[in-house]
Parts: C-alpha cells; sequence; structure tokens
C-alpha cells in the first residue's frame, strides 16, 4: 500500500468482448471455447493442444509462427511447427489462428478485501459483504491473464484461501503471502498487519508468521531499526524473504544493504531524494539498487491514481473496469483511504506530483537500463486500481516511461518467476515447463496493449474461455450493485 497516505494519516485514527465460437476436437472451427459434452469448457484438461498458434516464447524478443504447443496435465510436452507436431489422438484442440501465445502474467504488489478489513467498515459494509467469495474478488484477475499475485498484507483468512486455490477447488490465481509487520498506533491496525514496539516482539511476530504459513514478511514504514533487525535477522533464521517499505527510520542503503529482497515503491525511493530529481541522483539510487540485486515494483499506476484523486474524482467511472469496481467493502475501503487525501494541502500535492513525473518515471527506466528487476505490481485495492485491470495500466505506464513492450512483458512473466525461484519451471514458453498460458488476439511485442486483448487463459492445466470468463464477470458485475452512489 502506498506510503504517502500516511503521512498525513496519522492525524486520522485507523485503529477504530465478445464470446469465441467453440471449437471442435477436430480443430477445423475456429475459436477458443472448448464446448464438449465430456469436457465442459473451464473444466481441467488433461490434454490440450493449441495449434497454429504465433508463439511469443518469452525467452528472447521474438515471434514463433504457426506453432503447435501440447499441454498435458498442465505441462509443455511440445512446441513445434504446426506441420511437424503431432496432436494426441485424444488431446482437445484449440484453434489459434491470427492469435499469440504467450506466458500468463503476474502482479506482485496487491492487496485482497476479506473480513480483516472489517474494523475500517460500516454496519452497512459489513452487512453487504457478509458470504462473498473470494472467488468474486480475485476472479478479475484470472479474467485479465494475471495468474500469480504477491497480497502485501497477508492475513489470516487468506491461507485456507490459498490452499483451495491451490486444490482447484477455487477459480483464483495462485496467492503469494506477505505478512505485514509495522511499529504501532500509525498506519494499519491488527489484524491487518502485525504492530511491534520492541525487537523481542518483532522477533515473535516474524515467528508466528511462519509457523503461521506466510511465504514472507512485508515490512512497512514505522518500524524503528531496532524492530527492522530483528525482523531482517529472524527472517533469515526461518528462511522467510523480507520485502516491502523503507521505513522512516532508515535509509534506502540500509534497506539494500542489509538484505531486504524487494522495494515495493518508487515512490519510497523518491521520499528519500529530498527532492533532488537530478540526473546524477536518480542514477545513484538506481545503481545503489540493482547493483544489490534488489527486486522493485514501480507501482507507477498507484501514484497517477492518487494524483487523479485531486483533479478528477470521478474519473474511474468512465472507464470500462468501473462495472466490476465497487463492491460494497471495496468501495468503503476506497472511500477510507480517500477521505485521506482530502487534507493535504496544495503544497504538498505539488510535491507529490513532482515526485511522479520528476523522479519516479525517470528512475524506473534507469533502474531497468542499469539491469535492475523490475516487475509489475500495482497496488489494487488503492482507490481507482481495480484488481487485474491495474496490471495492464501498470504495464501501459512502464512503456509511456520508455521500457519496449519486450521489456514491460519480462517484468510480468520471467522476472517474477525468477524472484520466486520459479524460472526452472516457469516464466517462458519451453517444452517441460508448467508455465501458465495466456493467448491474446494480436501481437503485444507491437503494441502493449495487445496482452490485455485476452481470448483464453490457461491456469495450472485448467483452460478457461473467453465464454467461460465473460460469464464470470457478469457475475462479479452484478454483485458490485450500483457503483455510482
Amino acid at each position: 500500500m502506498s506510503r504517502t497516505i500516511y503521512h498525513i494519516s496519522m492525524a486520522v485514527s485507523v485503529a477504530c468482448a465478445c464470446a469465441a465460437p467453440a471449437v471442435s476436437h477436430d480443430g477445423h472451427e475456429k475459436g477458443v471455447a472448448v464446448v464438449d459434452a465430456a469436457v465442459p469448457s473451464g473444466g481441467k484438461l488433461s490434454v490440450i493442444a493449441f495449434t497454429h498458434a504465433a508463439v511469443v516464447p518469452m525467452d528472447r524478443e521474438r515471434v514463433l509462427r504457426d506453432q503447435t504447443v501440447v499441454v498435458v496435465n498442465g505441462k509443455i510436452a511440445a512446441l513445434g511447427p504446426a506441420s511437424k507436431v503431432k496432436v494426441p489422438a485424444k488431446a482437445v484442440r484449440i484453434d489459434a489462428k491470427d492469435r499469440f501465445l504467450l506466458p500468463a502474467l503476474s502482479d506482485m504488489h496487491v492487496h485482497v478485501e476479506g473480513p480483516s478489513w472489517n474494523k475500517l467498515l460500516s454496519p452497512e459494509a459489513l452487512a453487504a459483504s457478509k458470504n462473498i467469495s473470494f472467488e468474486n474478488f480475485l476472479f478479475p484477475y484470472v479474467a485479465n491473464g494475471v495468474t500469480t499475485v504477491q497480497v502485501l498484507s497477508g492475513t489470516q483468512e487468506l491461507l485456507p484461501v490459498r490452499e483451495q486455490i491451490a486444490k482447484g477447488d477455487l477459480l483464483a490465481p495462485r496467492l503469494i503471502l506477505a505478512r505485514m509487520i509495522d511499529g504501532p498506533d500509525k498506519a494499519w491496525p491488527p489484524p491487518l498487519a502485525d504492530w511491534v514496539k520492541t525487537a523481542a516482539e518483532a522477533r515473535n511476530a516474524t515467528r508466528k508468521a511462519k509457523a503461521d504459513g506466510y511465504d514472507k514478511m512485508k515490512v512497512y514504514s514505522f518500524l524503528t531499526k531496532e524492530t527492522y533487525d530483528a525482523i531482517m535477522a529472524t527472517a533469515r533464521e526461518q528462511q522467510m524473504d523480507v520485502v516491502g517499505h523503507i521505513p522512516y527510520a532508515l535509509s534506502v542503503e540500509y534497506v539494500v544493504d542489509g538484505g531486504q529482497k524487494m522495494i515495493a515503491h518508487t515512490e519510497e525511493v523518491a521520499k528519500h531524494a529530498g527532492g533532488d530529481y537530478s540526473a546524477e541522483r536518480i542514477s545513484y539510487f538506481a545503481g545503489r539498487i540493482a547493483n544489490k540485486k534488489v527486486w522493485l515494483t514501480p507501482t507507477l499506476v498507484t501514484t497517477r491514481r492518487i494524483l487523479e484523486e485531486f483533479s478528477d474524482p470521478n474519473g474511474l467511472f468512465a472507464r470500462p473496469e468501473a462495472a466490476y469496481a465497487a463492491h460494497p467493502m471495496q468501495k468503503e475501503i476506497w472511500s477510507f483511504i480517500s477521505n485521506m487525501y482530502k487534507g493535504i494541502p496544495p503544497d504538498a500535492r505539488t510535491k507529490l506530483r513532482d515526485d511522479f513525473e520528476k523522479f519516479q518515471r525517470p528512475f524506473t527506466k534507469v533502474f531497468h537500463d542499469k539491469g535492475g528487476q523490475l516487475m509489475t505490481g500495482t497496488d489494487a485495492l488503492m482507490p481507482r486500481l481495480v484488481s487485474g485491470f491495474a496490471l495492464h495500466q501498470e504495464l501501459q505506464e512502464l512503456v509511456s516511461v520508455g521500457l519496449t513492450p519486450y521489456e514491460a512483458l519480462r517484468t510480468s512473466t520471467t522476472i517474477p518467476s525468477d524472484y520466486l525461484g520459479e524460472a526452472k519451471d516457469a516464466g517462458t514458453i519451453e517444452v517441460g515447463k508448467r508455465t501458465d498460458l495466456l493467448l491474446v488476439d494480436a501481437n503485444p511485442l507491437e503494441d502493449i496493449s495487445a496482452a490485455s486483448k485476452i481470448a483464453g487463459v490457461m491456469m495450472r492445466g485448467r483452460w478457461i474461455g473467453r465464454d467461460e470468463i465473460d460469464r464470470r464477470m457478469r457475475h462479479v458485475s452484478a454483485q458490485v450493485g450500483d457503483r455510482t452512489k
């Protein structure tokens, strides 16, 4: 979650497309939606063949034309020219002619609604949110081709949800859960975060997070040097990565030298630049972080949406994703956060805008050019950021600062796989890999917006065609109610 709002939150008590035609097993009818009496669309299929696809393997910048890709039990079993690859007799064929097949996407910085947010909600929002399935919150990621998300405020209710997803009982992206830990009385209250005052409390909270089953620790802004050091040391003992913010008490140099694996925002670095937007200062920080192999989610779209709070408060509702945006729980969380912005004085708004345009954006490009490990992250659940849709907006932001479409796609495919230690098994389209797949209608290497023109998604061996996506998204839309109030 963006730290900007907490600069002012200390005065606020937060403790209180069209469906595609069907395809047949012989593959003669073009389409992406599997329709078969024995194997329903959206079901888990043991053998699937994508025929005549233009494959974007993401091992380097190239397109392999007229390819057949055979997937057996979620694993790529064959890849080669359509004229040479034999399709197994019992395979379900998906005619991918004139479409592009690439690895599915990842959003490595998100937040997910759930009961832990209840402390911030009114009784009306609590009542309206009762018994809503997590699939309703999470499926928009899948609909946008995002099959892995890293939750940087992992909560107790998400632990069993993660397991339900892994078992295939819930159609949702894989969850990587980081437990948030912070100093007391300033920002997100328990149970959204663990508040620690002393090194002993920090050690105990880190050990408990590991025992509970969280994947990582997420450090937040109000930790002291003592508590931060205790978290880092204990996390190393527990073999947990530490990700997140740069606490106010520390410096950029301190966290990158100390072994923090990921920084959650370019905004974090901008604050430590102190208004110095010179090329030398940007180059210094970019090189310092890149040389230490620290990953970074720029979250440029997050700052852009914060700035829109000032210039265009109703702008979201002119965008198509608004139809999936205003579930009562999400709507009230957005309102709570947005109200914090109203007290920001004009000079602070100007500083935020300058930080974005003069530091965050150029820094992102320089960091990339220095070999820095950029990953897409959106901070979704922050105001105006709609799950899944925001990921494509972040890709657009990365291209707008100077990355090529291929370089931007790497931040959502191969680089997250490397970050998760899964590069041998995922992130590119190669025989033997279990890469989730995304089928789109145009070439994303020519125009990054093509990555959002989705014909279907293969996730953990399950094919979700356009018809299935549309049907499920209509259900999501029906749950949000009147979004204009």
